[in-house]
């Protein structure tokens, strides 16, 4: 059995030890205090835009951040962008949504796209010096500005976008997480990616959003040395010192 403190009100607590809160209220304040801590875990997004809103392309935003030291941070990837929807605060959605609106918004996760098949390496924190990236494959099917409810709808779209956003969710939940992030429907919400030819001639990409056609985009076909757009950095926790023997 394990235990963990977590944080209420005085109101809550008088509540639970007179056993006025219900189990299924006591459950949902566990599982809320879960997610903000995995999420936290990850790394706090930054409420401002980096280097004072100015946009740079993804290959110029990787050293950018390695170069970053006091503190330490590294660029944001497409799942801290999704995690934003599930455990951002109003202040942070609002303004990672003002980012949508004035610019491209990219992410340090990379798609490498094979030239001859819908297969793809998806590379999350590709590049940097500060963290592990990680890497996962997946076929991608193309889309052209196709609405995330019909993406939602096949067992390729759900892949997809669970190794974009490197979840396990199913289709309820990553709508429901990209409305909560973006404030826009799953119908006003549209998924692109390059078809064959286009991913052939230019199979190094990089993820980001925006919003585009009154709706909210997810973007998979940055060129990572053509296409700027704004970015926001994620703090990195440091390593724990080592302890010295002494003699």
């Amino acid at each position: 059995m394990a235990y963990i403190q977590i944080k209420v009100s005085q109101e809550v607590a008088d509540g639970i030890k007179a056993n006025r809160i219900p189990q299924r209220d006591l459950a949902g304040l566990v599982r809320n205090y879960l997610s903000q801590h995995a999420a936290y875990s990850q790394g706090v997004v930054d409420l401002q835009p980096a280097d004072g809103g100015n946009s740079h392309t993804q290959n110029e935003w990787i050293p950018y951040f390695d170069k970053l030291k006091n503190p330490r941070k590294r660029m944001i990837s497409a799942p801290d962008v999704y995690r934003m929807g599930q455990s951002g605060s109003p202040d942070l959605l609002q303004s990672v949504r003002e980012d949508f609106e004035k610019s491209w918004f990219v992410s340090s996760t990379r798609i490498n796209y094979a030239s001859d098949t819908l297969d793809a390496k998806i590379t999350h924190n590709y590049g940097s010096t500060a963290v592990q990236p990680t890497e996962r494959k997946v076929a991608v099917p193309v889309y052209q500005q196709t609405a995330l409810s019909d993406v939602l709808k096949t067992k390729e779209g759900i892949s997809y976008l669970q190794a974009l956003f490197d979840t396990k969710d199913n289709s309820n939940k990553i709508a429901k997480t990209l409305t909560a992030l973006s404030g826009k429907s799953a119908d006003d919400t549209y998924v692109w990616t390059p078809d064959q030819q286009s991913g052939a001639s230019y199979q190094e990409r990089a993820a980001g959003f925006d919003f585009n056609f009154d709706g909210f985009l997810v973007y998979g076909g940055f060129r990572v040395g053509g296409d700027d757009g704004r970015s926001r950095g994620v703090s990195v926790k440091s390593a724990k010192p080592t302890r010295k023997n002494r003699s």
